[in-house]
């Protein structure tokens, strides 16, 4: 129980930031319990597993990663790592996403994180509680259910909870007027997968931050036009060929 001899800590989330946080508590074991890592997914890896599928598990959850099929690390490896975990020497700096979750798979074994791990476990609630004993007089409960079958369970009590579940899972659409009618394909880039749908075609990309000039430049390949729509100063890189900026939409006619 919570607030009795070593702390118990849940993680939440089985990315890279839980399977870091899950192996430094291990590596602590005078001050801290084993930790229990609940992990919505059967893998771990986090927005590095990619998937085919959109929109929601079979189980009605909403997909968790926004990975597509052909991206690439845009910083070197060699600071992606973990201190004590390089990547392989052999790989070049710049990384396809796969060797990025083959590492965290690598990391997961190599420190033993797997038996602690709870897979296709949703956290469904996690509440405060009073302890008369613990860390501050403060305690967590937490209530979760099986992805798979549902069932609930009863709630655990941990000291401290470390959340670790990511923020590029829940796609943001800005309420620009008339989007909702729009007759054309209409796609979050958390949807996005691979450039062979939109061949040919003409495309209006609102934003240019990282996913959105990664995702011009792999529609440029595919001979789609298009249009860079942001808010920021012009961009002074030279953009692949069919790619034009402009400045926000402010309004959807058709």
């Amino acid at each position: 129980m919570a607030g009795l001899g070593k702390l118990r800590v849940a993680v939440v989330g089985a990315g890279a930031a839980g399977l870091c946080a899950a192996r430094h508590l291990l590596s602590r074991g005078e001050s801290f319990a084993p930790p229990v890592v609940y992990e919505l997914t059967n893998n771990v890896g986090g927005t590095w597993v990619y998937e085919d599928q959109v929109g929601t598990y079979d189980n009605g959850l909403p997909i968790h990663s926004s990975m597509y099929r052909d991206l690439r690390t845009n910083i070197p490896k060699e600071v992606m790592s973990f201190p004590d975990f390089p990547f392989e020497k052999h790989l070049p700096s710049f990384i396809h996403h796969t060797e990025v979750r083959n590492y965290l798979e690598k990391y997961c074994d190599h420190f033993m994180l797997r038996d602690h791990i709870q897979f296709n476990t949703i956290v469904d609630s996690v509440k405060p509680v009073q302890v008369k004993q613990g860390w501050h007089g403060l305690a967590w409960d937490i209530t979760t259910s099986n992805g798979v079958s549902q069932t609930k369970s009863t709630p655990e009590c941990f000291d401290a909870v470390m959340v670790c579940n990511g923020h590029f899972y829940d796609p943001y659409i800005p309420a620009i007027p008339g989007l909702k009618t729009f007759t054309g394909t209409l796609m979050h880039s958390h949807d996005y997968r691979n450039a062979e749908p939109f061949a040919g075609k003409s495309v209006v990309l609102l934003g240019a931050g990282l996913s959105g000039l990664d995702i011009a430049m792999e529609l440029s390949n595919v001979d789609a036009k298009v249009i860079l729509s942001h808010g920021q100063r012009p961009l002074t890189c030279t953009l692949p060929k069919g790619v034009q900026q402009a400045p926000p939409v402010k309004r959807v006619l058709e």
